[in-house]
């Protein structure tokens, strides 16, 4: 970054994790793995040499979402995001004029529709989308293969036994509520400049994040200051959710984050896409034994992925936040 300001040197210290030495068992790279995923919950994954032509499909991504977010607004309330899917995996939401937030219009595809699996075999989209179909699925099957490898590497970490192996619930032939979401950050000056949202943690348990420019900050673990991750070519920007987290008794980090211009900079128009990984539905949210895992305190209410999925959207709706509840936002 060329500009001045002291948000240029609090750029994120997070490791870099080499996805072909994790699939070859190295056992320093899991190691690696692991701690990155205790001390900091963010990590980059070189994904380079070891998915099929994952740079030519994330390109091919890209230039979808520039041609979807050009299409007339019109054309897209016709796939209203609150309208297609009661659980919000399918659809379009527009941005509304909102001071001192950046401004965004975002597009969801769910993966069950992608690769044709469940209730979601046909999706309502626009044509373009079909276009774009044979990228989409690349990319979702190189995604889901890559995160195969990293639950299966924190399980043999973790010492879990077969029942509890964090695949036996991300199976990615079966059903779940995967979806790769599209974002268009709008241009705003900075007189205008803000966080994009509140600070927060994801729900599911994995996140894969792909952008060419700076906007993303987490909440530096050792710091507890707000840091840059920065974007690399050829890398996914991995952060761990609130369902490895629960699942862990917090052994495995969640951390928070949030989209922001750089300070004293104009937000520029940005496009950045993301593959949201959950678990299966019916999946308890119950601490694991391991040896590196401390036992729950207290496991009288024990809920479901998709449970707990519900009430984290409840919280990010003004109609539905309950303030007793507000722990669920950041998933502690």
């Amino acid at each position: 970054m060329n500009s001045g300001g002291e948000d240029v040197l609090s750029v994120a210290i997070v490791d870099t994790i080499n996805l072909h030495a994790l699939i070859n068992g190295d056992d320093t790279e899991q190691l690696r793995l692991f701690r990155a995923c205790c001390d900091d919950g963010f990590f980059y994954l070189d994904m380079k040499g070891s998915a099929a032509n994952i740079e030519a499909v994330v390109d091919d991504i890209y230039k979808l979402e520039e041609q979807l977010f050009a299409l007339p607004e019109y054309e897209l309330l016709h796939y209203d995001i609150d309208k297609l899917s009661p659980k919000k995996l399918n659809g379009f939401g527009l941005s509304s004029v909102c001071k001192r937030l950046c401004l965004s219009n975002k597009a969801k595809l769910p993966k069950d529709g992608i690769m044709r699996l469940g209730a979601f075999k046909e999706f309502e989209k626009p044509p373009l989308v079909d276009h774009y179909m044979p990228s989409l699925q690349t990319f979702t099957i190189a995604i889901l293969k890559a995160a195969n490898v990293i639950l299966a590497s924190l399980s043999q970490s973790l010492d879990l036994q077969p029942n509890e192996n964090f695949c036996t619930n991300h199976q990615s032939h079966l059903s779940s509520p995967d979806l790769i979401r599209l974002l268009k950050y709008h241009a705003q000056p900075i007189s205008e400049q803000g966080s994009s949202h509140v600070p927060h943690t994801d729900l599911g348990s994995m996140t894969f994040l792909f952008t060419n420019q700076y906007g993303l900050q987490i909440l530096g673990a050792k710091s507890g200051e707000w840091e840059w991750m920065e974007p690399k070519a050829g890398h996914a920007t991995i952060n761990l959710g609130d369902c490895l987290s629960l699942l862990t008794n917090k052994r495995l980090r969640s951390c928070r984050h949030r989209v922001k211009a750089p300070s004293g900079q104009s937000m520029k128009e940005r496009y950045s896409f993301a593959y949201f990984m959950r678990p299966d539905e019916e999946a308890l949210m119950k601490v694991v034994s391991s040896p590196w895992v401390r036992k729950a305190d207290n496991q009288d209410e024990v809920f479901t992925s998709g449970e707990w999925l519900r009430r984290k959207y409840a919280m990010l709706r003004r109609d539905t936040w309950k303030k007793n509840e507000n722990w669920i936002l950041t998933g502690a």
